[in-house]
């Protein structure tokens, strides 16, 4: 089993377009790992991490996050990284 890691950031996006991105990130089987919230307690929309993990390719995880964040109607640029600890590190 396979374990992604994957940030994006939406360009001139308010905290209804990261709203919109987390609920399509959940469409496509990702769950958020990053908090939105900075150390002051304000929205932080500079980006967010997801991860992604099971019997899944590099490419399934590119494509997922792809039509995802097109979804939002925003533009984007995300990195994805494929963890290696996982799954010795988890149980």
């Amino acid at each position: 089993m396979a374990k992604y890691i994957t940030r994006i950031e939406l360009f001139n996006a308010d905290e209804k377009d990261y709203q919109k991105l987390n609920a399509e990130m959940a469409k496509e089987s990702f769950t958020p790992v990053k908090n939105l919230w900075n150390s002051s307690n304000t929205f932080a929309l500079k980006a967010t991490e997801y991860n992604r993990q099971g019997n899944v390719t590099l490419q399934d995880v590119t494509n997922a996050a792809y039509n995802a964040a097109k979804r939002t109607g925003k533009e984007y640029s995300f990195t994805i990284i494929k963890d290696r600890t996982f799954p010795s590190q988890y149980p």
